[in-house]
């Protein structure tokens, strides 16, 4: 009988790329997005309680929507960061809490994925909020692989490096695109099935022995610039 898997973001670059890799992998994905599910609102707890409801649970959730923003620290814009850790953070919360819940009533196992980012180690100008709301995620992942480990509940997250998707949502100009490649360790940027693989890995069997880890899924990037100052000749 093939794993079901309950996939917030679906419709975004990674989520599309997600649910190709699980549907090719034999899994049944139930995607969920905009405008049917808005993760700004206090909603995504009884959203995902429906679904387990109408699909009989999930064995698998992942979340993998998120909004990029750019913004000088200094501007201290605080609806904005309301906003961000409310997207990228408080709904996967929710979210993965009510996965618990469903998954320890039921006495089955699962698994839970959520896409973090390097940036919740690394400053970068502009990037503090969504930095913010990625270590918040990260903390977040700890957190439920401690308190559910026992019950069979896996909770790992990846973290991409820079990935173009092409984002209506979170456009990104072309400038730093291109900068982001230069200073790349691989000289490249990352597709979305090369993140999506590394999901699917963290929620296979052969993945059955991580837990509580955030994955880098970077090229390298996370460990230095290839443009950073050098005192070589």
């Amino acid at each position: 009988m093939a794993k079901s898997a309950l996939l917030l973001g679906s419709r975004g670059g990674l989520g599309r790329a997600i649910g190709s890799r699980l549907t090719s992998d034999g899994w049944t994905v139930v995607g969920a997005d905009l405008p049917e599910l808005d993760l700004a609102r206090p909603q995504v707890a009884s959203a995902v309680a429906r679904l387990q409801s109408e699909h009989g649970g999930f064995d698998a959730l992942v979340h993998a929507a998120g909004l990029y923003p750019a913004a000088p620290v200094s501007n201290g814009d605080e609806d904005l960061f309301d906003r961000v850790l409310t997207v990228n953070a408080r709904s996967a919360f929710a979210a993965g809490a009510q996965f618990v819940r469903e998954c320890v009533a039921a006495g089955r196992p699962g698994a839970m994925v959520f896409v973090s980012s390097g940036a919740a180690t690394r400053a970068r100008p502009g990037t503090a909020v969504y930095a913010a709301s990625k270590a918040a995620l990260d903390a977040l992942v700890r957190a439920f692989a401690l308190e559910h480990g026992r019950d069979g509940i896996r909770c790992n997250a990846v973290a991409p490096g820079f990935v173009d998707v092409g984002s209506q949502v979170n456009p990104v100009p072309r400038s730093y695109v291109e900068g982001v490649e230069a200073a790349s360790v691989s000289g490249r940027l990352g597709r979305p099935d090369e993140i999506a693989a590394a999901v699917a890995w963290l929620l296979s069997e052969d993945a059955s022995w991580v837990n509580g880890r955030s994955v880098p899924v970077d090229g390298g990037d996370g460990i230095g610039s290839v443009t950073a100052p050098s005192w070589l000749s």
